[in-house]
């Protein structure tokens, strides 16, 4: 089964990166130009990186159905949707002020097998303390980030709120999908 958002206007949300000025340089192989000094995202990229991801993620519960990823959205714009939708998928969430080693606790306590983080650039701190755990990190990366700290990039406008939505409703599908189609074989 493919991924289903990719319609036009998620497409046209998640195209658009930031001003030519503050482009990475690790970004430029996703990027299809500039227009009026704003860089777009090749659509292409963006398609593939969510295959990418759909891969993985259909590997980690196919490996261990307990396996489990971390929602992580700490923008009140989107937290709540994020939060709906990784109950929806059974998997744990984190929408409120994070400090320092939260994730370290959270591994002792719960078993984390990757996180999921809507804005790479605004939680680096985060992905810096998964990276030394050797925890992958699903992450939005716009065109102003540094897209070597991520293991799956998705790459796409972080500050559309349309695009966090929807990516975390269809990463939320993925994980739920996964799980059905391995329970499902595994009562055969």
């Amino acid at each position: 089964m493919g991924v289903k958002v990719l319609n036009k206007d998620f497409l046209y949300y998640a195209s658009l990166g930031h001003k030519v000025t503050s482009v990475d340089p690790t970004t430029f192989s996703s990027l299809s130009g500039f227009r009026h000094g704003i860089s777009v995202f090749n659509i292409e990229k963006i398609k593939e990186s969510f295959l990418i991801t759909k891969h993985f993620i259909d590997s980690l519960f196919k490996v261990d159905m307990n396996s489990s990823i971390l929602f992580i959205d700490l923008e009140n714009v989107s937290n709540v949707s994020t939060k709906l939708c990784a109950l929806r998928a059974l998997e744990p969430y984190f929408i409120d002020n994070w400090s320092s080693g939260i994730l370290t606790n959270s591994i002792v306590s719960h078993k984390i097998d990757a996180i999921l983080i809507l804005s790479a650039k605004d939680n680096n701190f985060i992905i810096q303390e998964a990276n030394k755990l050797n925890i992958p990190v699903i992450s939005v990366v716009d065109s102003d980030v540094n897209v070597n700290m991520v293991s799956f990039p998705i790459w796409g406008n972080d500050n559309s709120i349309e695009f966090r939505h929807q990516l975390t409703a269809e990463v939320s599908s993925m994980v739920l999908e996964t799980k059905l189609m391995k329970y499902g074989l595994s009562r055969l």
